[in-house]
């Protein structure tokens, strides 16, 4: 009996210890770390402000929100200024890549994040009379993009509402002579790295600083850090989450998914809708009613992103139809949509085509060959030469000229857009000798247009800023390029169930993916289920089972490729217990 009551119990305990390593080996969603991730190093966070934030407020029970609230907290401040909190993006998921990872191609890196590296860009101004030279100026407060119009409302005496954004009068000088014209260059994709990469073919902007002042610090102020939201805080003095322009791809109010300015997603063409989700007026907007449309306000871009520089024209009551040239720079020609702007009819037949500037890049090397750093200039488009920034330049001074900006005195306002530093970063990566001509193009160009300028209506005539929406993610600090397809078929083996043509994930971004709550409901999964599983997703899960983790990562296959991973709805959390404060 002694023998059979043994074995009953070791029959017993063995099934004890199975059933313990069962649960053991299912996985808790919400299971508590067994230590916090440290920043890696290797390119990854330095700066003091993008350490680990020290939470102030009670943690929450679930792991993934634990592991966000202790993102850096100038991240998680510019996370919730760029994001919509309305309720139709709730569900949709904040996804922070653990730098430098990134979402993209192994060439086509992203720049949407809010990371101290992609943040920085230059603020530059010059205009001897109105403008201090200084040189380099770090004022005692973070200046962002969203500074910029209040600054030009001072320059123009008059008032701004009140916003995120807030005058640098440390520059604005007291007495000063008439002002003519105010003119922004954005340098697209020409952040701080990327300049700072290439430290030897900018001088004119070297020059531009000596002559004015840079705002060193200054920072995008919002995630993610693309070229529809960061052009629209230069001149709405708001953040996305005010003024509504979150992205490229933006969630609308009713759940579809639509554009920045037009109802398709990814749309470039002159054909917009300024309101579709700008919600509130830009600089432009309220000059032009200040001055009874007496001032001029134009945009020369290339496609409709930096539209929110200019604002809603017509379309907007009691506005005009300001000046908008929107280029397509497969066709190398400009349009714009005449229903909200104007543009010259006859502006393309009085450029100048660009072919003496093409035939410039292609003697480059010494070599009338018809090819650019091994490129056949007729296989590619203009914007991915750098024949683009100067040609834009030569189609804005047509412009001023045509339109009379400047001739009259009431200050005129005009924006000039570099697109060819961000196609050089997207296709060969902002460490390539492409790239290193598109930033010494574009700084010819602006030395070009500051010459012209100087000529036309003299130094003291008029006020010159150059920046950047964003900087770029270099391919040398050793990021996973997180893959997409095997993530969303991941989150599809583990959460759908459903057999249907449908998603959890409607679609995805570098910095949000959007969530597909009716097939979240028929399959009983909650947003949190998912951002719980992909806060601990590593390399090794992001590649396919059959495959192995490229050599150069294998050490590093057990490393998570997030920093954090929540739902939107849980944002207003993340802020409190990660000790955001106001600024």
């Amino acid at each position: 009996m002694r023998g059979q009551a043994l074995m009953r119990y070791l029959v017993l305990g063995v099934m004890v210890l199975t059933v313990a390593a069962i649960v053991v080996a299912i996985p808790n969603l919400d299971e508590e770390e067994a230590a916090p991730a440290q920043p890696p190093t290797g390119g990854r966070r330095t700066a003091s402000a993008e350490s680990p934030a020290a939470p102030t407020a009670s943690l929450p029970s679930k792991a993934h929100l634990r592991r966000a609230c202790k993102l850096p907290e100038a991240w998680v401040r510019w996370i919730d200024n760029g994001w919509d909190p309305s309720p139709s993006r709730a569900a949709d998921l904040v996804v922070v890549p653990d730098p430098p990872n990134y979402v993209g191609t192994a060439t086509n890196t992203s720049h949407s994040g809010p990371y101290g590296f992609l943040q920085r860009v230059p603020l530059i101004f010059r205009g001897p009379g109105h403008i201090a030279r200084l040189g380099h100026l770090q004022p005692d407060r973070q200046v962002t993009l969203a500074d910029l119009a209040p600054t030009y409302a001072r320059l123009l005496g008059f008032h701004f509402p009140a916003r995120e954004g807030r005058a640098i009068s440390e520059i604005v000088t007291g007495d000063r002579p008439p002002l003519k014209l105010i003119v922004t260059v954005s340098i697209d994709g020409g952040g701080w790295n990327v300049l700072n990469h290439w430290p030897g073919v900018w001088p004119n902007l070297r020059g531009l600083i000596d002559q004015g002042v840079n705002i060193d610090g200054a920072v995008v102020g919002s995630s993610p850090s693309i070229t529809p939201a960061s052009h629209t805080n230069m001149m709405t003095g708001a953040f996305p989450r005010k003024h509504g322009v979150t992205a490229i791809a933006v969630r609308a109010p009713d759940g579809t998914i639509q554009g920045a300015y037009s109802s398709d997603d990814n749309y470039t063409g002159p054909i917009v809708d300024p309101g579709l989700n700008l919600r509130v007026t830009t600089l432009g907007d309220l000059w032009d009613q200040a001055t009874n449309n007496a001032a001029k306000v134009g945009l020369m871009a290339s496609g409709n992103y930096p539209l929110g520089l200019l604002g809603h024209g017509a379309q907007l009551r009691g506005g005009d139809k300001d000046t908008a040239g929107f280029l397509n720079e497969e066709e190398v020609e400009w349009g714009t949509d005449k229903r909200w702007f104007s543009l010259p009819a006859s502006l393309d037949a009085d450029v100048a085509p660009p072919a003496d500037l093409l035939e410039k890049a292609d003697r480059a090397d010494g070599r009338a060959d018809g090819r650019w750093l091994g490129h056949d200039l007729d296989e590619i488009s203009l914007g991915s030469t750098p024949a683009l920034a100067p040609w834009v330049v030569r189609s804005t001074e047509t412009v001023v000229e045509q339109e009379g900006f400047g001739q009259d005195d009431v200050t005129d306002l005009l924006y000039v857009h570099l697109k060819s530093p961000d196609h050089a970063g997207h296709v060969w990566n902002m460490i390539s000798p492409e790239a290193r001509d598109m930033v010494a193009s574009v700084d010819d160009a602006i030395g070009s247009l500051v010459a012209w300028l100087d000529g036309r209506f003299g130094k003291s005539a008029y006020v010159l800023t150059v920046t950047a929406d964003h900087g770029q993610t270099p391919l040398e600090v050793g990021g996973w390029t997180i893959n997409r397809p095997e993530l969303l078929a991941d989150v599809q083996r583990r959460f759908d169930h459903v057999k249907d043509s449908q998603g959890i994930i409607q679609r995805t971004s570098a910095t949000s993916f959007f969530a597909n709550r009716q097939e979240m409901r028929k399959n009983g999964v909650s947003p949190g289920n998912v951002a719980s599983f992909l806060s601990t997703y590593t390399i090794r899960d992001n590649v396919p089972a059959a495959d192995p983790v490229p050599e150069e990562f294998a050490a590093r296959s057990k490393e998570k490729i997030f920093s954090a991973v929540f739902p939107g709805q849980d944002l207003a959390r993340i802020v409190e217990c990660s000790g955001v404060s106001e600024e």
